[in-house]
């Protein structure tokens, strides 16, 4: 069954906004990265993170890559697999790797879907391989 981990709710403008859920790494399953990486554009997104000089990077920043409720669907693919962790400042959604979680719970395994997906030439990439952040 799996667990889920409830991020604090969020406050803006006097409003609370939905708080983000993200999967406890104990209950991740193999099959359930496997089946999220299995995506083009979601295995891209993750490529584009490792890659990235900035730890966490706005959602915007994927656009070349789909149209934002496409990539709405995929960062949340990613999120509920247990892949990356998103987090709320004001309006904005920053999504970051949980590379260090990762690597504790499958050690080895996120990098080398990484490295394998770098040499892959129809793999999406984002035009100037530039991530905005913050």
């Amino acid at each position: 069954m799996l667990k889920l981990v409830r991020s604090e709710p969020i406050a803006y403008l006097g409003f609370v906004m939905k708080s983000v859920f993200h999967p406890d790494m104990d209950s991740v399953e193999p099959a359930s990265v496997f089946a999220a990486l299995a995506d083009p554009i979601r295995l891209g997104i993750v490529v584009a993170l490792a890659d990235s000089e900035e730890v966490e990077a706005r959602c915007g920043s994927f656009c070349t890559l789909g149209s934002p409720s496409l990539l709405t669907y995929h960062f949340t693919k990613l999120r509920e697999a247990g892949v990356t962790r998103v987090r709320v400042e004001g309006t904005t959604r920053l999504i970051s790797l949980r590379r260090a979680e990762f690597e504790a719970r499958f050690p080895g395994l996120l990098d080398s879907v990484i490295e394998t997906a770098r040499r892959d030439p129809n793999l999406p990439r984002l035009i100037n391989g530039q991530l905005l952040a913050r």
